[in-house]
């Protein structure tokens, strides 16, 4: 029998080579959604140009803020209802419920970012750049089914709200999940998680 043996051993061995050890993932399956009660990741944001860059877990620790994400700049949904929902609420508003800053991101270069918020005239909403998605992943937000990468090239960011205490998620919707729609990701979910 061992005659047998080391000749079948030999060729599991040869085989076991042409066989992934590992398995490849997308992203989006790999990284767990943020939910509330974590602490919010450390990732680089860019705020009007590459070399401006924001880490979310600075900005956030010790203040109660909104992050909300859309998939692109410029694209319908996002431009004419997600964001103006948040542009369309006052800074004595944000601040009666307590919330300091209040910020939008997406994948989108700096540059895109803020030519997109210059669209919106003036506000208190800050636009900020997730260039290569690292605070997307870093949140586990990706989006990148089929029909989205057909249409925008590349993964994005889910459509989301979340309200941060002290760097905490207090309050967190993400369109999709959980049976939430686009609206509640919209500024007045955003004021009902304070």
């Amino acid at each position: 029998p061992l005659d047998l043996i080391i000749p079948t051993v030999a060729i599991l061995a040869q085989e076991s080579q042409a066989f992934p050890t590992h398995l490849d993932f997308p992203p989006s399956l790999l990284a767990m959604a943020i939910k509330v009660g974590d602490a919010i990741p450390s990732a680089m944001l860019q705020d009007g140009s590459p070399g401006t860059k924001v880490d979310i877990k600075d900005l956030f620790a010790g203040k109660k803020g909104v992050l909300f994400g859309v998939p692109g700049a410029y694209t319908p949904t996002c431009t004419s209802a997600h964001v103006p929902s948040f542009v369309n609420v006052t800074a004595d508003q944000w601040k009666e419920k307590g919330v300091e800053v209040v910020v939008c991101t997406a994948v989108n270069d700096a540059f895109v970012l803020s030519a997109w918020a210059a669209t919106f005239g003036e506000t208190s909403v800050k636009f900020l750049a997730d260039p290569c998605s690292e605070a997307t992943k870093a949140m586990g937000l990706t989006f990148d089914a089929p029909p989205l990468l057909e249409a925008l090239g590349n993964s994005r960011c889910k459509r989301f709200v979340m309200g941060l205490d002290g760097g905490k998620v207090v309050g967190l919707n993400i369109s999709g999940e959980d049976g939430k729609a686009d609206e509640d990701t919209y500024a007045a979910a955003a004021l009902g998680f304070f």
